[in-house]
């Protein structure tokens, strides 16, 4: 029992991790790409996209996984 719950857990950790980690890198390089090229925001706003997009895809295939584990 305590077993599944700390496993629980630490899934829910990794979901918030995966998030914060992918979008926050992607953004940080979106800016750095803007004030480099001396754009306004474009490169921050593709990558902020291009950032939700992959770590809603790696929560994907992180749930999965986890799902086919458990059959």
């Amino acid at each position: 029992m305590k077993r599944e719950i700390f496993k629980n857990l630490t899934l829910v950790s990794q979901l918030g991790i995966i998030m914060v980690v992918t979008i926050g890198g992607c953004l940080y390089i979106g800016k750095y790409l803007d004030q480099l090229i001396g754009t306004r925001y474009i490169f921050m706003l593709i990558f902020i996209i291009l950032g939700v997009i992959s770590a809603f895809l790696n929560i994907y295939k992180l749930i999965i996984k986890n799902f086919d584990e458990k059959k």
